[in-house]
Formats: C-alpha cells, structure tokens, sequence
C-alpha cells in the first residue's frame, strides 16, 4: 500500500535564491529528496532541462545594474528612459500640451521606448509556449537581449547614431551639442532597441519567480522595502528584503558607473558595450546551470 506524506506548508510563490540563509523561510534552503540520475545525458538534452531556482536571483540582480546603465546613457542622450516606463508615459501625457518647453521632440522619443518596451513584454513572453525555465529558452533570451544592447553601442560608437556617441560629457558646451543630437531622428534605433530588450528583462523576472525584483523600477521596490514588517529582521531570515535592498544598490551602482563613463574618454557607448557584455556573460551561465531536481513527493513503502 502506498502512503502519501503530508502536504508541504511551504508558500507556492517563494523562490530559491542565494541571498537566504539557514532558517530563512525561503523554500530554497529547505531540503530535497531527489532520483538518482539514471546516467549522464547528453549536451543537447541538457539543455532541455529546467534550470536549478537555487542562485538563479544573482543573474536577475545584476539585470537591475545593466538598467542603471543603460537608462544613464539614454537619459543624457535623448531625455527619456529605455528601462524605467513611468517617466516617458509622463513625458507622451506632458506632449500633448506641447511641454516641455523647447523639446519638441520628447513625446515622441517616449512613444516610440514605451512601444518598444511593449513589444519586447509581449515577444518575450512567448517563451511560455517552449518551456520558459529551460536552459535553452533562458540562454537564447539573454543572448537575443545581449545582442540588441551590443547593437545600439554599435550604432554609437560608429557615429550612426551621434546621439550616443558623446564622450566627456560635463561642459556646458557638451550640454548645447546634446540639445542639437536630441532630434536627430537616427538616436531613434537605438532607444528602440534597448528598449525592446528590457522588455525581455522584466517578462524574465517574472517568469522565474522574483516579482519582489522587477529589475526595472525602483518605485515599488522603495514602497515594498520600507513597509515590509520585517525590514530589520537578520539578514537570513527575510530574502525578499535581501533581494530588493540589492537591487536599490546594484541599479544605482549602475546609474554611478554609467554616469562617469560619460564623463571620461570612454563615453557612451563603453557604458553600453559592458551591459551588454554582462548580459552575455549571463546567457553563457544559464548554458552551464544546474539541473534542477526532481523532487519525490510521494514514497512508496
């Protein structure tokens, strides 16, 4: 006779992560009964597999330091955000009474990031119909990711797009050159680009469990963090707190960095070649991830 055990008490929605510790209420560091593997499948197999929850918060979080990045850079270059979507819904809104003042422009570089934006939500998310969690399916996101933001420092570092080609910002001089490239059309490819694939980056997220990290704003996270009844409990017993006080960090790390990039000699388009790199560096990661286990949840006696 089969006997069934008892059901577990562990919330449906919690997820592995490496920023949790022993006693933590995260379901990752709960222990697993798992199948002996019944022999070493191939390479192509493998990357059928369902990759391990355990540490995959780490690639989501240095996500939020290629937004701080990306949206440092296309702030300075076109006055709107490729990566955080309130402000350029409120800069379409402001368009419509032809503000602000003397950038004629803004509405529609807005428009054209928040519709990039929802195409790559929408595209991305796809990826539910090819098992999402597959090895496979998350390295070809992040490589497609990666690929679009190596693009648009191509277009920058080219002087196709000039816009975001400055290097050494700072001068008043730098600002009225700025205010010139704002218009030119062709600074339009490359928010759209980016754009585009931060729409992947968010619908990732969310497909791996970490709404507690959206990788994209900071308004949530900042509401979320301060109310949170256990915000001074010790660092291993409350990982979503964990995770969004490192995404605060890492995505104004990222703005910081970004931010004197363009001030050296190294300018924009450096600031966009390492957050592509990084999201390279990440698809490469998924290739080699753990399998996840296969969990026995009944036992026969």
């Amino acid at each position: 006779m089969a006997s069934t055990g008892p059901a577990s008490t562990e919330s449906p929605s919690a997820t592995a992560g490496v920023l949790s510790a022993k006693g933590s209420s995260d379901s990752s560091v709960a222990p697993q009964r798992t199948k002996a593997p019944a022999g070493q499948p191939g390479i192509i197999a493998r990357l059928r597999h369902d990759i391990d929850p355990a540490h995959s918060d780490l690639p989501v979080l240095a996500c939020c330091f290629v937004s701080g990045l990306c949206d440092s850079v296309a702030f300075n270059a076109s006055s709107v955000f490729v990566s955080m979507q309130t402000g350029n819904t409120i800069f379409l809104a402001l368009g419509t009474s032809h503000l602000p003042y003397g950038s004629s422009t803004l509405w529609l570089k807005a428009l054209v990031s928040i519709a990039a934006f929802w195409a790559g939500c929408f595209c991305f998310s796809q990826t539910r119909h090819i098992q999402a969690k597959r090895k496979a399916t998350l390295a070809l996101s992040f490589l497609i990711q990666s690929l679009l933001i190596l693009a648009a420092a191509a277009l920058g570092q080219s002087g196709a797009a000039p816009a975001f080609a400055m290097t050494g910002l700072g001068s008043a001089a730098d600002h009225e050159i700025l205010e010139t490239l704002e218009t030119n059309a062709r600074s339009l490819a490359p928010l759209s680009l980016l754009a585009f694939q931060f729409g992947g980056q968010i619908v990732t997220s969310r497909v791996l469990g970490f709404n507690e990290v959206p990788t994209n704003v900071l308004t949530s996270l900042y509401c979320d963090l301060l109310s949170d009844p256990m915000i001074l409990a010790p660092i291993g017993k409350n990982v979503k707190r964990n995770r969004r006080l490192a995404a605060i960090i890492l995505m104004i790390l990222g703005g910081i960095v970004g931010g004197w990039l363009q001030r050296s000699r190294a300018g924009m388009p450096t600031a966009l070649w390492i957050a592509g790199a990084v999201k390279l560096a990440i698809a490469v990661s998924w290739l080699s991830w753990r399998d996840k286990p296969v969990v026995l949840d009944d036992e026969k006696v």
